[in-house]
């Protein structure tokens, strides 16, 4: 009984030790421009009610449209203190961070009343309709 208790706990002193030392900070990638985020971009936001999936259209020119259930916004982006803001209808207020390219780009997005947070992807395959299809 003494030798599988002292086996558990080297395992688990392994593989607790192993992991923390195996993992590295993700850092954020840097943004010099907004224009970098161009394309339409689609996730789920969590809420505190429920979950939607949205999708977040971003224009060479800096400005977005957010559309979903129950969600329609449109505004601007711009680079504050080297984070990317975004400013439009409503509360839509808030910033995206673009994380590195491991598994794929993607941006993560929370509100300033942190009422919607999540993580979009670059949408090549939409599930939801274009802007145009929603009226």
């Amino acid at each position: 009984m003494r030798l599988i208790a002292s086996s558990l706990l080297l395992c688990l002193m392994t593989v607790t030790g192993a992991g923390g030392c195996a993992r590295t900070p993700r850092a954020n990638l840097a943004v010099q421009d907004v224009k970098a985020l161009t394309g339409s971009w689609q996730g789920w936001l969590v809420t505190e009610q429920d979950f939607t999936l949205v999708r977040f259209d971003i224009r060479e020119d800096g400005t977005f449209e957010v559309t979903g259930p129950r969600i329609r916004a449109t505004g601007s982006l711009a680079l504050v203190g080297g984070l990317v803001r975004f400013s439009g209808t409503g509360l839509w207020q808030g910033s995206l961070t673009p994380t590195p390219p491991g598994g794929g780009r993607a941006l993560r997005l929370e509100r300033d009343d942190r009422l919607y947070r999540g993580t979009l992807r670059l949408a090549r395959d939409s599930v939801l309709p274009t802007s145009g299809n929603l009226r």
